[in-house]
């Protein structure tokens, strides 16, 4: 196949499955020229915009844990630690992907052909580009500098197919251009959950306004000096969901935690957008299988959740010998969060009638948060609850975020942002003169190049969103946008073990696993306890996990002890392909992944 021909899988035509074509391989490139999908049945009402659109709801979806990041303990792979153990260059670089902005190029340069109400076209006209913001964006992260294309190119358009990048400030200027027209042009309807609205659009302009606010401010690397104009645009576009009154955060017992396993979220009114799942209907996904599979939930992460005394909250780190508390202690007084994102002692799995042993060879730290109510939907690719895509309390954090960013954050702002959130959970509401007063040192030391005069504000923003987020899909992004990638160099630990021995987890004061040193101390536990106890036994001498302290202290994986290196700032991006710069030699190679 010739250059010209792999160039134009960047710039062909690709029409979705619902008219029984496919635009994004070489079998359909041989069979059909660009021109064969003509506008004479299609492109003609806004019916058909809506039809073509219905295919790009997969470009944005919802995620259910926080792999990889420091909120969790992973024992499989993932591309961020292939990128610090340096094995990743140019060579092994997987090459660009452009079929879904394609696509939704192709409809945009059509809908000139289209005859109807203005306001419904102009609808789906801003839906369009609202999925072209976020998936320009994407690569934006990944990237940086890449070629804008605004338009589905043509086989003759050989200079825009062999252009080199376009500056990042470009490129996101066009992006937020397409969110401003979305968030212009787009319908309001509260009521149509599982459908893009406008409500929606505004919260994925704030979304992006967020992060490319804080790339500009900690990343110099870029030299891009204007975050705040970013910031601007997200808090505006949060608050004015927020005027909406269409909007409110669930409340009631353990609201927080039925927020992440229900079955049915179309009257709850915290969702913006959800993900309707049905097990008739076939649509299924795979929450399920996340408890106690590959991951488990990291020390770092259980650490930020508050401790409640006297109707006050203070740090998990000042209460005396927080570093030694074992698991049946760490939930004790603690945001109620806490016991609805971690497994608490006892916990009964559905289909179980005695409490769940959780896996210490992953931590010890098993995630609840998603977990399904019922035992058909515990195995992978089984589960059916729905999942919240946008949820108002994450537009709330946002909004507070901007706000404390821009160094314009009052009392006024937390109370209808972050202290809902905290009244929901049950934790004592915050006040702006405490947090800029006590700055917390824990804090202070995880994000060293906040430095602004609202940097207390910042520093418990960015620990509120952290907790009320936790497996939701957004550490990772959150700590490259902090310019934080240095926190990933640490191996994830899991939950402190006292000494060596037997230890009870499920809080009925009986042990459930014997923690041992040697194959020799395993042959020395007596059988009678073995049988009786149905102990689960651990073998330190040869195993995957050691313990801190060599005899006690914190789980952790052996493969990951000083294993990572997160070179600043070379791995915020990822290297253009060379595979994509020998298609394109006007290409220009990531000048930090330059050999």
């Amino acid at each position: 196949m010739t250059i010209i021909k792999n160039m134009i899988k960047i710039a062909a035509i690709g029409f979705v499955s619902m008219v029984g074509l496919s635009g994004c391989n070489d079998s359909f490139m041989d069979k059909y020229s660009e021109t064969s999908i003509t506008e004479d049945g299609f492109f003609k009402t806004p019916g058909d915009l809506e039809i073509y659109t219905n295919n790009m709801y997969g470009y944005i979806s919802a995620d259910y844990w926080d792999v990889a990041s420091d909120n969790v303990m992973y024992v499989e792979e993932a591309g961020i630690y292939s990128k610090m153990r340096g094995e990743l260059n140019p060579n092994k670089a997987g090459a660009w992907s452009w079929g879904s902005i394609r696509n939704v190029n192709f409809m945009l340069a059509r809908t000139n052909n289209v005859v109807g109400d203005v306001a419904e076209i102009n609808h789906y006209i801003g839906l369009a580009r609202m999925f072209r913001a976020k998936l320009y964006y994407d690569k934006v992260l990944s990237y940086s500098d890449v070629p804008w294309y605004s338009r589905d190119l043509q086989t003759t358009d050989t200079e825009e197919l062999f252009k080199p990048q376009d500056p990042r400030a470009l490129v996101v200027d066009s992006v937020m251009a397409d969110l401003d027209f979305a968030v212009k042009n787009m319908k309001d309807n509260s009521s149509g959950r599982t459908r893009w609205y406008r409500s929606g659009a505004l919260a994925m302009q704030a979304r992006i306004a967020l992060a490319e606010g804080c790339w500009r401010k900690y990343h110099p690397e870029l030299g891009l000096n204007d975050a705040d104009r970013f910031f601007k645009v997200a808090a505006d576009a949060c608050n004015a969901i927020m005027n909406t009154g269409n909007y409110e955060l669930s409340v009631g017992e353990g609201a927080y935690g039925a927020l992440f396993n229900s079955q049915d979220l179309s009257s709850n009114k915290e969702m913006i957008i959800f993900e309707d799942y049905s097990n008739e209907l076939g649509r299924l996904h795979g929450a399920g299988a996340r408890f106690d599979w590959t991951t488990g939930l990291s020390r770092d992460l259980m650490e930020d959740y508050y401790v409640i005394e006297d109707g006050k909250a203070k740090r998990f780190q000042d209460v005396p010998d927080y570093d030694k508390k074992t698991f049946l202690e760490i939930f004790e007084n603690r945001d109620p969060r806490l016991g609805q994102t971690f497994m608490t002692p006892g916990f009964i799995r559905p289909g179980s009638s005695e409490p769940h042993r959780q896996k210490i060879t992953i931590g010890g730290y098993p995630q609840v948060k998603f977990s399904p109510g019922t035992f058909d939907q515990l195995e992978w690719g089984k589960a059916y609850t729905d999942l919240p895509l946008i949820r108002y309390a994450e537009v709330l954090l946002m909004y507070a975020e901007a706000k404390a960013e821009l160094g314009e954050l009052t009392q006024d702002d937390i109370d209808r942002s972050i202290n809902l959130i905290r009244d929901r959970a049950g934790v004592p509401r915050a006040t702006l003169s405490e947090w800029l007063a006590n700055i917390d040192p824990v804090q202070a030391n995880r994000y060293p190049n906040v430095t602004s005069s609202q940097k207390g504000a910042i520093l418990e923003v960015r620990r509120e969103r952290r907790i009320e987020l936790a497996c939701e899909g957004f550490r990772f992004d959150d700590l490259m946008r902090w310019g934080a990638g240095k926190l990933m160099e640490k191996a994830p630990e899991g939950m402190y073990i006292g000494k060596l021995g037997y230890i009870d987890l499920t809080g009925d004061g009986q042990p459930d696993y014997a923690v041992v040193a040697t194959q020799a101390d395993a042959d020395a536990i007596p059988q009678a306890d073995k049988e009786k106890y149905k102990l689960n036994v651990e073998i330190l001498e040869g195993n995957t996990i050691e313990l801190t302290g060599g005899d006690k202290g914190y789980i952790r994986l052996i493969a990951q002890v000083n294993k990572w290196k997160f070179i600043e700032p070379k791995y915020y991006y990822s290297p253009i392909a060379t595979q994509d710069i020998v298609l394109n030699k006007n290409l220009v190679q990531n000048k930090y992944w330059v050999e």
